[in-house]
């Protein structure tokens, strides 16, 4: 296992080392202070998994985690949003599988890697409880359930159903059943029709009408 930490946080890296060690004690791990350094550190070494800090000079260009992941399809990123979780949808639209912050526990970051390794979508807790937070003070439609609406955003975010179901909690079974049901009510027939209706709202809601 070959992690390729981002960072230019010097205690941050100390303590994600000691976590990644502890987990995979023979493990590799390859370092950069600048996201852009990461395909051509990829070239020389085979990353299965990238933990990008937030906090790095380059980290919120998410063009650069479209060239890492070109250059190495099958590696998962896997995102330190530390303080900053107001961008937890640009990483999630970005393809990341796991989302953690400073609040997340080294456990957290653990499973994080665990799920990584099967291609499977790990989102901490404090950033769960966060994003529904986020839905329950901002509301997409009023004529949509809590949980609807954080299904709806993850939906057009281009989500799969199981990547859905992991981030929600739920069953891939269950988001088809929320999909139907999100549809009826908001009176679309495809994504891209509930996109136009949610973005509709969200303008709507911001102008103040």
């Amino acid at each position: 296992m070959t992690i390729l930490i981002v960072t230019d946080n010097h205690l941050f890296s100390l303590a994600l080392r000691a976590i990644i060690k502890n987990q995979y004690p023979n493990g590799t791990i390859v370092e950069t202070d600048r996201l852009r350094n990461a395909v051509g550190l990829s070239q020389a070494t085979e990353i299965h998994a990238m933990i990008l800090d937030i906090g790095a000079a380059d980290a919120k260009n998410t063009d650069l985690i479209e060239d890492f992941k070109k250059a190495n399809p099958q590696a998962a990123v896997l995102v330190n949003l530390g303080d900053q979780t107001q961008f937890m949808y640009k990483f999630i639209r970005a393809g990341a599988m796991a989302l953690f912050s400073n609040k997340s526990l080294p456990e957290e970051i653990k499973e994080g890697l665990k799920h990584a390794e099967s291609h499977l979508r790990y989102i901490s807790s404090d950033i769960q409880q966060e994003l529904l937070f986020h839905i329950v003070e901002k509301p997409i439609n009023r004529t949509l359930t809590k949980r609807e609406e954080l299904m709806a955003d993850l939906l057009v975010a281009n989500k799969s159903h199981q990547e859905v179901a992991a981030i929600t909690g739920t069953s891939s079974k269950s988001v088809g059943y929320y999909k139907r049901r999100i549809f009826q009510k908001l009176e679309v027939g495809n994504l891209l029709d509930l996109a136009v209706k949610l973005n509709k709202v969200l303008i709507n809601k911001e102008s103040g009408k």
